[in-house]
């Protein structure tokens, strides 16, 4: 019960019931004093009664005074109420949670669209590779695989020293009207009026152009000839252009060596072989 008491009373009147606690026990110490002491004390006491008791009731005020002044309002206020504040302490305000980062979605599905991307153009390539691996033709049989696909295969590469085409004497001697020659292809004409204008006119004897359909139809005996004409002819404008031991005379010496050895009639037979194997036709 004295401490809860005690609690609710102001500062300044504990410290007043302090000094008189104090003052109790100095009395109690200097009870004990000799006689004389008491004696010297009464006679002071008595002496300076009037005058100490103003001067003890104006010190008083002064302290009361400066009490005052100093004195802060916490002191008055009870020991309850301190703890009471002490008791609540200030709230602090909630950390906010940082943000979350925006996860980068367009780089991903950007990044899948290129993976798709390259994966079609990848199919798209093996498709392509794979119909072309697949195709079959006559000629890609015969060029590798027997001697008459080699004979006109050679031949296509050097035709304009073997034979003329399109023959002059086959071609119109006039320029069809509204129609131009074009340049460098004797027997063509551009049509310059009219309603078909941009459209060629082609008056070339094909039958006889330089194509693997119209060479495949002759036997082989014909292509080596035609062949080794054409090696003949060319070597001879080689030498005169670029002069001899050039690469491209050697290499004409070889194939005219294989093309002068070479049996027609087996390789006739060879190229029927081929074709019946792969069930191609010549066209």
């Amino acid at each position: 019960d004295d401490s809860s008491s005690s609690e609710d009373l102001p500062l300044s009147a504990l410290a007043s019931r302090r000094e008189v606690e104090d003052d109790e026990e100095s009395d109690e110490a200097e009870f004990d004093d000799d006689a004389d002491e008491e004696e010297v004390l009464e006679y002071n006491e008595s002496e300076g009664e009037e005058s100490g008791s103003s001067n003890f009731i104006e010190d008083d005020e002064d302290e009361d005074d400066d009490g005052d002044y100093a004195s802060d309002s916490s002191e008055d206020a009870p020991l309850s109420s301190l703890k009471t504040k002490k008791a609540t302490p200030t709230k602090k305000a909630k950390a906010k949670p940082p943000k979350k980062k925006a996860t980068p979605k367009k780089k991903a599905t950007s990044a899948k669209k290129k993976k798709t991307a390259t994966k079609k153009t990848a199919k798209a390539k093996q498709s392509a590779s794979s119909s072309a691996s697949n195709y079959l033709c006559a000629s890609g049989e015969m060029y590798p695989q027997c001697d008459k696909g080699r004979l006109i295969q050679s031949l296509l590469a050097r035709w304009w020293y073997a034979y003329e085409w399109p023959d002059p004497k086959a071609l119109p001697e006039s320029t069809p009207k509204g129609y131009d020659a074009l340049d460098g292809f004797p027997g063509v004409f551009i049509c310059t009026q009219g309603s078909d204008v941009g459209k060629f006119l082609d008056k070339r004897d094909h039958t006889k152009s330089p194509s693997f359909k119209n060479f495949s139809k002759k036997n082989s005996a014909e292509l080596k000839e035609m062949l080794l004409s054409a090696i003949e002819k060319q070597m001879k404008v080689l030498l005169e252009h670029e002069g001899g031991g050039t690469d491209t005379e050697k290499g004409l010496k070889v194939l005219e060596k294989w093309a002068t050895k070479l049996n027609c009639a087996k390789a006739d037979k060879e190229a029927v072989k081929v074709l019946k194997a792969k069930k191609l036709v010549l066209p």
